[in-house]
């Protein structure tokens, strides 16, 4: 099991549907099958207890704090000038 938004290298995966850790969000695709048995319900309490842990993370974060870890694509500041170093 991950910890939700602790690092940028931890992954997991349920079924087909993959998940993966970053500092400031958790990216899934892919599917996952619910058969109605043993390996459905397994399948079920993985992504209850994955669900938990996110909505944990959510409530322990500050949404107002500063967040020192991006992501590249959220580190493009499209809003502030940088002089150009060739001209």
């Amino acid at each position: 099991m991950i910890e939700p938004f602790a690092n940028n290298h931890q992954s997991m995966q349920i079924g087909e549907l993959v998940i993966e850790n970053q500092e400031d969000k958790i990216i899934m695709y892919g599917d996952v099958e619910l058969t109605l048995d043993v390996a459905g319900y397994e399948q079920a309490q993985q992504l209850q207890e994955l669900a938990n842990k996110i909505v944990q993370a959510f409530e322990s974060y500050s949404l107002y704090s500063k967040q020192e870890g991006k992501s590249k694509e959220k580190d493009d500041q499209l809003d502030k000038n940088i002089d150009n170093p060739f001209l």
